[in-house]
């Protein structure tokens, strides 16, 4: 098919009485803050605008496919070589083709390059690109722990974002900070780049009820009157649960009615598991596993903990938010942006063992003041993080990459 055959995006973009298609294309669905980000958005367009569509350079499945397939979002894996090469653009040039989008809207570094110059080709113009946290770190400074090489990292990454930006309409990042960093390294024009934050469903854990929470806190062995400090995330070197652990042996020292719930699977949980015999807490803590609903599990905390070395940005913050959790986290990258220290909950220094036992303990023994912390959490994600709000602003965007105007949107969302 030739590029001017490409189905779809003239007549529909014309009439705007079918939903404008946008493709959304990421490397995997392998469960991440980026690309839980992207099926929220998906999940949430409005469908009488715009119809969302998933194209996987790698094979989609697990959490984050299911849940697409629920919200009646269709997944294609197109199943690419690895790397850049004639090869894979011909792959996606193919894959558009037959998806026939008005708007494409790429993820991350690879995506934008491999997609954007596919729909370049094909005389799609209404292409947005959209980085995860970890894609808009440079070495601007000196990282204690990285789990993976930086994106931008020397002279042949540079050019390669520079040219992957230029294929863009606009480039978004989560928040402005990481915006200016990743355009000022990468030399950028700062009218390209936008900052859009990540959101999260604030419907869902309102509606978890009473009866669910407590079934849930028995089930994790919380007696009545009993304080439940909780995680959840991939149980990996990046988020120090050794700190973590020995921080809740020291406080359940102090305060017997501690219990801690890890939630989430991977290859550190035998290590952990013999870590918490050793510090003597093995019957107070519980690895209930990875779990497709966090919702209840959240708000069967009290307490949410995140100790993280490194946090990009840190999308179970706003989850915890979005459930009235108070929170005790590290202050690393941008957590102090999410979540503020002495409102939301307290910040410690990260490895820090003494400072994360004292919140732990100023928390478990203070009822009024776990309260006030989750209220105020809560009020901050419906100001910032409501996922409604995050759509609307990336519909905001497909339109402007499509021409259309603010009364023209607006006549046409009735």
């Amino acid at each position: 098919m030739k590029p001017s055959d490409t189905p779809g995006s003239g007549a529909r973009r014309d009439s705007r009485r079918t939903p404008a298609r946008v493709v959304f294309v990421v490397d995997s669905l392998g469960l991440s803050g980026k690309t839980k980000a992207l099926v929220e958005i998906a999940s949430r367009l409005d469908r009488r605008r715009f119809e969302p569509r998933v194209m996987c350079l790698d094979k989609a499945q697990g959490i984050l496919y299911d849940r697409l397939s629920r919200s009646g979002v269709s997944v294609t894996t197109l199943e690419c070589p690895p790397g850049l090469s004639l090869k894979v653009f011909r792959c996606m040039a193919r894959g558009l083709v037959h998806s026939g989008p008005d708007v494409v809207h790429c993820w991350n570094p690879r995506a934008m390059l491999v997609a954007g110059a596919a729909a370049r080709w094909l005389g799609t113009r209404a292409v947005v690109g959209s980085l995860s946290a970890f894609a808009c770190l440079v070495p601007d400074r000196r990282y204690t722990y990285l789990p993976q090489r930086l994106y931008s990292r020397n002279a042949r990454s540079t050019w390669r974002n520079r040219l992957a930006a230029s294929l863009m309409r606009v480039v978004v990042a989560p928040t402005e900070g990481l915006g200016r960093r990743f355009g000022g390294h990468n030399g950028i024009g700062k009218d390209k780049i936008r900052a859009v934050g990540y959101g999260v469903d604030l419907q869902a854990p309102a509606a978890i009820s009473a009866g669910e929470i407590s079934a849930v806190r028995s089930m994790l062995g919380v007696a009545p009157g009993g304080v439940l400090v909780g995680s959840v995330g991939r149980l990996v070197e990046q988020k120090d649960y050794p700190t973590q652990l020995r921080a809740f042996a020291e406080a359940a020292r102090r305060v017997p009615s501690l219990r801690m719930a890890i939630v989430g699977a991977g290859p550190l949980e035998p290590e952990l598991r013999a870590l918490c015999d050793a510090l003597g807490v093995g019957a107070s803590v519980v690895f209930p596993g990875q779990h497709d609903n966090v919702w209840p599990i959240l708000r069967a905390f009290d307490v949410f903990v995140l100790a993280s070395t490194f946090e990009p940005y840190g999308v179970v913050l706003l989850e915890a938010k979005a459930a009235g959790c108070a929170i005790v986290a590290t202050r690393v990258d941008q957590v102090p942006e999410i979540m503020s220290d002495g409102r939301d909950g307290i910040l410690t220094q990260p490895g820090s063992i003494g400072e994360m036992a004292d919140a732990f303990c100023r928390l478990a023994t203070d009822p009024a003041l776990r309260r006030q912390a989750g209220a105020a959490a809560r009020s901050a994600a419906e100001a910032r993080h409501d996922i409604r709000a995050v759509a609307g602003r990336y519909e905001a965007l497909y339109d402007e990459a499509l021409g259309l105007d603010r009364s023209r949107r607006t006549r046409d969302s009735h």
